[in-house]
């Protein structure tokens, strides 16, 4: 297999609701996991306007950046967890809507993937992937800002 050598820059949201988290869970692969919600910046589109839009394009929903909580730059074996890329940054932001919420029914837009509410307590239980998250996200939330960046490289 050839070394793919893309880095790809996403931007992802932490939603909570009464102790859950809102996740995206994999429909359409040979092994399912869950991973926050968000997507691929694209050229000349920031950040903050990458999260916004891919939220409204997986859930339907109007969301606003409540505040940046960290980035973690991950790396791991080609073709492991993705196929087209082996290196990202994540950028990470804490985000509400008043019409994501664990009492509502989020209307499945994209077939690859569901929202679900999961409780905060099970993430450790999960394959949540980048794995590094299972822990960043409790300490970002927490105003842990010394570890507002993290690398895992392989």
């Amino acid at each position: 297999m050839t070394e793919n050598k893309n880095i790809h820059v996403l931007s992802r949201a932490v939603i909570i609701d009464q102790d859950h988290i809102l996740l995206c869970k994999t429909l359409d692969l040979s092994i399912n996991f869950y991973f926050l919600p968000g997507g691929h910046v694209e050229h000349g589109v920031s950040v903050c306007e990458t999260v916004v839009r891919e939220l409204k394009e997986e859930s339907g929903a109007e969301c606003t950046i409540k505040r940046f909580l960290g980035c973690l730059e991950y790396s791991f074996e080609p073709g492991h967890n993705s196929i087209c890329h082996n290196h990202e940054y994540n950028f990470i932001f804490e985000v509400e809507s008043s019409s994501l919420k664990l009492n509502m029914i989020i209307p499945r837009i994209e077939d690859h993937i569901e929202l679900m509410w999961i409780p905060l307590t099970k993430i450790s239980e999960l394959d949540f992937r980048a794995a590094p998250f299972k822990t960043l996200i409790l300490g970002w939330l927490e105003h842990k800002m010394n570890d507002a960046f993290k690398s895992e490289m392989i």
